[in-house]
């Protein structure tokens, strides 16, 4: 008698593992000072190899979500503690460590740091521009223009836009910070985006903002910046707050 073949599992992958542990952190499965399993015995209730297992907590440890501790093992750190990293996952599973009903001030918080932190880096920009060196900045907002219907595309070639802009001034600082959050800025706008459209105005205030800059008006590109992003930050709210 030939007995049947027992089922495999497939294995879980590396990011599978750490989108599985991000997300019992995140939520508050494991609250903050919380302990993790022992090693063996998460691997085994993730159905993960040991490796597998520690790369990921490797990666969690990076994000500032957890802890080795001598005599306590694994354990979870307090939220005060994240890096920017966990936003998108924070921001997906719905605030779920504030109040109820959080997740619309959460939005606008991204949308006025993302807002303070824009404005200050042209005034940051405008002294060190001169006609033709925002060539690139220009080219790259076209691109993101022409590809407003497919989202993905325009989100890289507007990221692009600001690293082209921080080159030409040559902001090395600023830009290396923001190559540092490429896959945060960019989950955060497909998230974000989906909310809403390309803006209408998009190539006109950008336009209007470079013009600013190739004058040295820090005051005129600022002006022209929070103008685009004050309307276009009240149009993804609206449109969040129909679906909410």
């Amino acid at each position: 008698m030939t007995l049947p073949a027992a089922k495999s599992h497939p294995t879980p992958s590396l990011a599978n593992v750490f989108d599985v542990l991000l997300a019992d952190i995140v939520s508050g499965r494991y609250p903050s000072g919380a302990r993790l399993p022992a090693e063996r015995d998460l691997a085994q209730l993730l159905g993960a190899s040991r490796p597998t297992l520690r790369e990921a907590l490797r990666r969690l440890g990076e994000w500032g979500l957890i802890a080795a501790r001598r005599g306590s093992g694994v354990v979870v750190r307090d939220i005060a503690d994240w890096s920017i990293d966990v936003l998108p996952a924070y921001l997906r599973l719905g605030a779920p460590l504030d109040p109820p009903g959080s997740l619309p001030t959460l939005i606008k918080d991204i949308l006025d740091v993302r807002r303070m932190v824009l404005i200050d880096l042209l005034r940051l920009v405008a002294p060190r521009t001169n006609p033709g060196s925002l060539a690139g900045a220009r080219a790259a907002a076209g691109r993101a223009w022409a590809a407003r219907g497919n989202l993905a595309e325009f989100q890289r070639a507007d990221l692009d836009m600001l690293r082209q802009l921080l080159l030409s001034a040559r902001l090395l600082p600023a830009l290396w910070m923001l190559n540092g959050l490429v896959r945060v800025y960019l989950e955060l706008a497909r998230t974000v985006g989906t909310l809403g459209s390309v803006p209408d105005d998009y190539l006109d205030a950008y336009d209007a903002i470079f013009a600013a800059l190739e004058r040295h008006d820090a005051d005129g590109a600022c002006e022209a910046m929070t103008r685009y992003l004050e309307h276009h930050d009240r149009r993804l709210l609206a449109a969040f707050g129909a679906l909410s």
